[in-house]
């Protein structure tokens, strides 16, 4: 789509920085999101220097801390440089915590607070400033289905979002890191479907993408060295021989199609795996637990953005 503007976090590598590139390469205006300034600019850099003519720039979005999020939103929404009118945005960062637990700026849990409650009050705030005929893309993944699908990653333990997102209820063993980022991506999809639900006279198309198992992306920077290691040197075979996996670049080829190609007009509320329309889980369905999500997300975030701090035992839920 010409003269529009794309904003796309966790765009400083893998997949985020794949898709920038491509989506430059169509004449997109690309926000690329990133949290760390120098890393920001090196990226943006990055594709300037493989597209000629990029029209990019490079905006601090912090996940994890939600005023970060405020100050970007700002930006998008009365600031910052000429720009055309913002018509995508794909929440594409996200983080996998594998040492225990920690907590976001706000004071939850850090995987929630990335992967679901950082994107919840980017897009919402932005809905009033989206073109027409605009997309949201949200990057989930194969793991909310669980181990039979998630070539034995450990599945999602769903439960009250406010719960969620109070690190004293966290699990602090070994394998929970891993759960917690499997519960974040089922967040995802019943965010989408939400999103789908409540903008659907209004012209805005929302889905969720699973980019597959892709070995070698910083999802694994938090790994021991050695483990960090063994993945890099491991990664072309996983990509090439394991169904279903892939790489960041390759992905990244689906993931643009569904910012601007005609293959995905009028496709909302989707969940597409690889490059097809693919069925998710059955919790990822269901409509109150949806509308639980948001109305939960809503809150918390406007806890955090008032200071009132976590404080979760008494955050509102529901509708």
């Amino acid at each position: 789509m010409p003269d529009s503007t794309v904003v796309i976090t966790g765009a400083t590598s893998g997949l985020g920085l794949h898709t920038a590139r491509r989506l430059a390469q169509r004449g997109w205006h690309v926000v690329m999101g990133h949290r760390d300034a120098a890393r920001g600019a090196a990226a943006a850099e990055d594709v300037r220097r493989r597209v000629p003519g990029a029209r990019v720039e490079a905006m601090h979005i912090d996940l994890a801390a939600l005023r970060s999020v405020s100050r970007a939103v700002e930006l998008l929404r009365d600031g910052g440089a000429p720009r055309p009118p913002l018509r995508a945005i794909v929440a594409n960062g996200a983080v996998q915590v594998v040492d225990g637990v920690r907590t976001s700026a706000d004071g939850y849990e850090l995987t929630f607070a990335t992967n679901h409650l950082g994107h919840h009050h980017l897009v919402t705030s932005l809905l009033d400033h989206l073109g027409p005929a605009a997309r949201v893309v949200v990057v989930s993944s194969g793991t909310h289905w669980g181990p039979e699908r998630a070539l034995g990653f450990p599945g999602p333990r769903w439960r009250d979002p406010v719960e969620l997102a109070d690190p004293r209820r966290a699990d602090a063993s070994a394998t929970a890191g891993r759960v917690r980022y499997a519960t974040s991506k089922l967040a995802n999809l019943l965010f989408v479907r939400e999103l789908a639900r409540r903008s659907a006279g209004r012209r805005i198309a929302a889905n969720a993408f699973d980019p597959g198992l892709m070995p070698g992306t910083a999802l694994a920077r938090d790994y021991a060295p050695a483990a960090r290691a063994a993945y890099r040197l491991l990664a072309p075979a996983v990509a090439a021989l394991v169904p279903g996996a892939g790489t960041a670049r390759r992905s990244s080829a689906t993931l643009a199609d569904m910012v601007d190609s005609r293959r995905f007009e009028g496709v909302t509320g989707a969940y597409v795996a690889g490059r097809t329309l693919a069925e998710s889980s059955p919790l990822s369905h269901s409509a109150d637990e949806a509308r639980l999500l948001w109305e939960a997300s809503r809150a918390l975030v406007e806890r955090a953005l008032a200071g009132a701090g976590p404080a979760l035992d008494g955050a509102p839920t529901g509708a």
